[in-house]
């Protein structure tokens, strides 16, 4: 990540020329569309199409590393939890007492984990993408009140800040010879009581700072607002809007009507 901790990658491509409103309708629609399937090979798809995306694009490797890496732990997690509480399928391969892990239970387990990281990748396709500014041109435009926009893109702009500033002093402390997430659970829970407390501390002062930066824009003082950059909607954001919509409709129409997509390989 840069010195910012912003998501945003500034690039010119195909993508970054999208209206903000084609790629917030992509996004919602791949979120939808994730979360009505349970086909493994569809997900496994959609990460496919993802990455090629964000690869032509010009995104570079390296950050969408960083999105796998912070990915990584939570797809562990649901991988190992998932066929230790889901015990359906008669082909059993361990059984420990009230343990029983099943094949079903294991691809069960990865077709919930790819649909997370799915998920994650549908929306780090907006926001790598999309600048601060033109994520609340587009709300707007959708209908959105200008300051429930802007709270929205502060919030997506500052949740990375807000990691980076933790990894910082996390950093910082270890470098003065602070030991974090060692000993038992009271232990690791009190070594990182100094980091929050300086992460609390940073947070209210860039929610001072940012207060005092709206306050100086004349922020709320009138109703009717302009831009120096307005979105545009173009010929091509049409093409892809249709595109998407048509492909949509017949997924849910294969989904809820013939039951594609209902179960893990069907």
């Amino acid at each position: 990540m840069s010195a910012s901790f912003d998501l945003y990658v500034a690039r010119r491509s195909w993508l970054h020329d999208l209206d903000p409103r084609t790629k917030l309708a992509f996004t919602l629609l791949s979120l939808i569309l994730l979360l009505s399937v349970g086909n493994l090979l569809i997900m496994v798809a959609f990460l496919i199409v993802a990455h090629l995306i964000l690869l032509s694009a010009r995104i570079p490797w390296s950050r969408i590393r960083w999105i796998w890496e912070r990915m990584l732990p939570l797809t562990v997690l649901i991988l190992v939890l998932w066929p230790l509480f889901y015990q359906e399928g008669e082909d059993v391969l361990l059984e420990l007492w009230r343990v029983r892990v099943t094949t079903f239970s294991l691809m069960e387990g990865a077709a919930m984990a790819l649909r997370v990281d799915g998920l994650a990748f549908a929306c780090f396709i907006l926001l790598l993408s999309t600048g601060q500014s033109e994520l609340v041109r587009g709300l707007v435009k959708w209908g959105l009140p200008f300051s429930w926009g802007l709270t929205l893109a502060i919030a997506l702009r500052y949740l990375p800040t807000l990691y980076g500033i933790y990894a910082t002093v996390s950093e910082a402390q270890q470098a003065r010879g602070w030991v974090i997430g060692r000993g038992d659970l009271v232990k690791r829970l009190r070594s990182y009581m100094p980091v929050l407390v300086a992460v609390i501390i940073t947070a209210l002062r860039m929610t001072d700072n940012l207060s005092m930066a709206l306050a100086a824009r004349a922020f709320g003082a009138r109703r009717d607002r302009t831009c120096l950059k307005e979105v545009h909607f173009r010929a091509v954001d049409g093409v892809l809007l249709v595109g998407m919509a048509g492909l949509f409709l017949a997924l849910m129409v294969a989904r809820f009507w013939l039951g594609f997509g209902a179960g893990l390989w069907k």
